[in-house]
């Protein structure tokens, strides 16, 4: 074959191959992921299966829907709450595959959740907020959300609680079954005690109410906000419940005011929700002890991570003198978290002074205070008083200067070593320090408890003067000051109380573990989450995420009660050589028998089974006879150091004869 003809034949055979393609895409036409048209569509109430494309047909998670797109395509994923692995982000962020929340007028989610509520995302660090937020997507950094979501509690943990004890003092580092120091355990109520039956607990406020001077517990729960009556702290009592969206964060406040026209105190709870559309819950207390009720519902914001109350009594949530009370919003849906504050001239009717000042961050938690000594030349000119507020700003401390509410004016802002996710805070009672709660530098930094002292004499220049340290890898969570001691939530470790009395130099003096299984107090998302320890009855409320609603009183705190630990016996057998008193004659707490044995004329030794320190001596005896005779009766000598409790009486005659005769024994444990 000449060089001609090969040339035709490659020309026809390319030819026939062309022709074959032309065919080709005329019936198949290109792949839409390849022109950026193909939209995966996520739901909630979706399913990880088939290729996402249908709208009415949604996956049910981001991470399927990426894995199913091709280079060009749209991850559409509705409103609801998604977890997304925080290693993962380059996925979530990536501009091969775009991940966004719905617009307003996306087609076909709308049967799956209103298209203008939040897409939540748990997960990722508080440094992607402001990308997520670009894609319509709002940031839940909270690691905990994802811990429990995936399935952190501890079913051991929360069996064991359901069992209730009655009161039960802290001996020799057990309350129970709790493990303590220095805090006795007054009652519990448990997650399936609650009218509502709730999953699970979260954040924790209280107040006195001063119409009568009765003492309540509002304790945020998965499903709406309990108001407990703990007045008498041995019987709470649920008065009522509030319910909400389903959601693990909620965060209350209370403010109480007296009001003229009804000649009584008024109050309102101010609960927000995060990761939910709920809107700021204001609910009315005014008639408490009998009821409660929702008063009104603040719909200008969707969700909210926290509420404070700036201005007002942590004991009664009134007005402090000479202030005006405002709420403060942290963490809302808008302007990324960024604080804004509410006027509460008409308290179910709040009405919104501050929007987010420029330079704002999204605010986790936060706190204020009032200065009227020489630093108020650091802030604004002419504002003496000066009103702060602490923006704990997940890796800052920021200080603002609020005292004109139309103009807020940043004066510093301050990170420290090892900042993870700067959480929240509390100050001290002269104002000269902030100690710091830093939510994921334990599990992060593989640190054990720490808390840092933040010394604020320069309030442009704040510095870390402290860090004190515990001494367990439990996370620290939520704090607060009173006097000088700050009560601290410690999740898997419970409460724990430092003395503070020298700021730079905290020392345990107690704590008492609500999440007693297991034993650990490793870096985890379980137990405590929040203490209110402002009531003056020197009750002290703990929420734990599991266990519910605690109520615990340090030893130090005042007179403790006798009522748990105590024997009594009517020895009606003068002369038996041993026997066990009927139970209409004797009684023992811990259950135990309580015998009685004669050992020679008036001499008897009389045991309450049980009651005994286990190595730790304490305790109250009183004999008395009993009878027509005026014979008497006295304790020789009493032991309480093993198990039992043992009295040995001795009996007379008003001549100091030794004589056989009736008499009773009353037993109290002292501790």
């Amino acid at each position: 074959m000449n060089t001609t003809t090969n040339s035709i034949f490659m020309i026809r055979a390319y030819l026939c191959i062309g022709i074959a393609l032309a065919l080709l895409f005329s019936i198949t036409p290109p792949l839409q992921a390849h022109n950026g048209s193909a939209i995966r569509y996520v739901a909630v109430n979706g399913v990880d299966e088939g290729d996402c494309l249908d709208p009415e047909r949604p996956c049910q998670t981001i991470r399927y829907a990426i894995d199913q797109a091709d280079k060009g395509d749209e991850v559409v994923v509705s409103s609801g709450t998604y977890q997304f692995d925080p290693n993962e982000m380059a996925l979530l962020l990536s501009d091969m595959v775009p991940v966004r929340g719905p617009q307003a007028t996306e087609i076909g989610l709308e049967a799956r959740g209103a298209s203008d509520e939040p897409t939540y995302i748990i997960g990722p660090s508080f440094e992607y907020r402001e990308q997520l937020a670009e894609r319509n997507l709002t940031l839940i950094q909270d690691r905990k959300g994802l811990e429990i979501a995936q399935g952190g509690k501890e079913r051991a943990a929360m069996n064991m609680m359901e069992t209730v004890q009655p009161l039960t003092n802290c001996v020799s580092g057990m309350a129970g079954i709790f493990p303590c120091q220095g805090i006795n355990f007054l009652s519990q109520i448990p997650l399936s005690q609650f009218s509502s039956n709730p999953s699970s607990a979260n954040d924790i406020w209280g107040f006195v109410d001063l119409n009568d001077d009765r003492e309540y517990a509002l304790i945020g729960l998965h499903n709406g906000t309990a108001v407990v009556d703990v007045t008498d702290p041995l019987n709470p009592i649920e008065v009522g419940t509030i319910p909400g969206r389903d959601t693990m964060w909620r965060d209350v406040k209370v403010y109480q005011f007296f009001n003229d026209s009804e000649d009584q105190w008024n109050a309102y709870a101010y609960v927000t929700a995060d990761n939910t559309v709920q809107g700021l819950q204001i609910i009315d207390l005014t008639n408490l002890p009998a009821t409660i009720s929702l008063a009104a519902t603040y719909h200008t914001l969707a969700s909210a991570h926290n509420v404070y109350m700036g201005n007002t009594d942590y004991t009664t949530g009134q007005a402090l003198s000479g202030l005006t009370p405002y709420a403060y919003i942290a963490g809302a849906n808008l302007d990324d978290g960024a604080f804004r504050i509410l006027d509460l001239t008409a308290p179910a009717a709040p009405v919104e002074v501050t929007a987010p000042p420029i330079g704002s961050e999204y605010v986790h938690d936060a706190t204020n205070f009032v200065l009227t000594d020489s630093r108020t030349a650091y802030c604004a000119p002419g504002h003496n008083p000066c009103e702060l507020f602490i923006d704990f700003n997940e890796d800052t401390v920021d200080i603002w200067d609020v005292t004109d509410k139309a103009a807020p004016m940043m004066i510093s802002s301050t990170s420290y070593p090892n900042a993870k996710y700067t959480h929240s805070g509390w100050w001290t009672e002269d104002k000269m320090f902030i100690f710091i709660q830093d939510e994921l530098d334990e599990q992060d930094a593989d640190l054990n408890t720490t808390l840092r002292t933040l010394d604020i004499s320069d309030l442009t220049a704040p510095f870390l003067s402290n860090v004190w340290t515990g001494p367990t890898p439990a996370i620290d969570h939520n704090g607060f000051v009173k006097g000088d001691r700050y009560y601290m939530s410690n999740y898997r470790r419970g409460l724990t109380i430092l003395d503070i009395t020298d700021p730079n130099s905290p020392t345990e003096v107690a704590f008492f573990d609500t999440f007693p299984s297991p034993a650990d107090n490793s870096a985890n998302f379980n137990g405590a989450w929040g203490v209110y320890p402002y009531l003056p009855s020197g009750t002290i409320l703990v929420s734990d995420i599991e266990g519910g609603l605690f109520l615990l009183k340090e030893k130090e705190a005042g007179p403790q009660p006798f009522t748990e630990r105590k024997g009594y016996v009517w020895a009606n057998n003068a002369t038996s050589s041993s026997y066990a008193p009927s139970a209409q004659h004797s009684y023992n707490s811990s259950g135990g028998p309580n015998t009685i044995t004669r050992s020679a004329v008036g001499s008897y030794r009389v045991r309450f089974a049980g009651l005994g320190g286990n190595g730790t001596s304490g305790g109250h005896v009183q004999v008395t006879a009993y009878g027509a005779s005026r014979d008497f009766c006295k304790v020789a000598w009493w032991s309480s150091t093993t198990s039992d409790a043992v009295a040995n009486v001795r009996c007379f005659t008003l001549a100091g004869d030794p004589v056989d005769t009736q008499y009773t024994v009353l037993f109290l444990w002292a501790e």
